[in-house]
């Protein structure tokens, strides 16, 4: 989601505006997003781009989807953003967060080199997102929380040959890792893709066998 300022130059809103347009939260994400205020990180650090992300997984869950959010940074400067939308507000299994944030960097950053630009997670990567980012040739990628049943960040040397030869072909080399974030930012990042888990996890198993346009069935992240 791309926003634009006065000057014509792509800019995203701050995160926290985007939180106060929704409904009321329920007590556990208003938990969360108590804790995420609380945090003020170092502007262009790491937690700086892993609070923003936590506050887009933050969205996602409050609107029925999985709780992961991603940002797209060029230059110290977030460029796009994105979060889950594979639930609502219809049926995309293929709107994962990192592939929202993709969408918008390929329809609007023209002028930017995917090179140069790092993508920060709330999550850990999965495979079809860790495959769309090797070919689209982001420079790095970082998660907060590790996702042990569907992540592939940590199980990158199982992908196929062709898409490691070419992760390790760009130049510089793309670099897919775990980012220097603080505790706490990992923990509401795993707390809250874990908010309705459960539930959108049943949903999915259930999806193949059930009309989509109720918008209540859709994938994991």
């Amino acid at each position: 989601m791309i926003f634009t300022d006065s000057n014509e130059t792509a800019q995203p809103r701050q995160a926290d505006q985007l939180v106060t347009a929704l409904p009321p939260l329920q007590p556990a994400q208003e938990a969360l997003w108590t804790a995420l205020k609380a945090i003020t990180p170092v502007a262009d650090s790491d937690d700086h781009f892993v609070r923003e992300a936590c506050i887009h997984a933050l969205i996602a869950a409050a609107e029925g989807n999985h709780g992961v959010g991603a940002v797209i940074v060029h230059r110290g400067r977030i460029v796009t953003e994105g979060r889950n939308h594979a639930l609502r507000p219809h049926v995309r299994s293929d709107l994962h967060a990192e592939m929202d944030a993709l969408n918008a960097f390929e329809r609007e950053c023209l002028d930017v080199l995917p090179s140069e630009c790092t993508l920060y997670s709330s999550l850990e990567c999965c495979p079809m997102c860790t495959v769309r980012l090797i070919n689209v040739g982001i420079g790095r990628v970082l998660y907060a929380a590790d996702d042990a049943e569907c992540g592939m960040v940590s199980r990158f040397a199982d992908l196929p040959a062709g898409y490691r030869e070419m992760a390790a072909s760009r130049t510089p080399p793309q670099h897919f890792g775990r980012a220097d974030c603080s505790e706490s930012l990992a923990d509401c990042a795993h707390e809250i893709f874990r908010l309705n888990l459960d539930a959108l996890n049943d949903a999915t198993r259930q999806r193949a066998n059930t009309l989509t346009g109720d918008c209540q069935h859709g994938q994991r992240t």
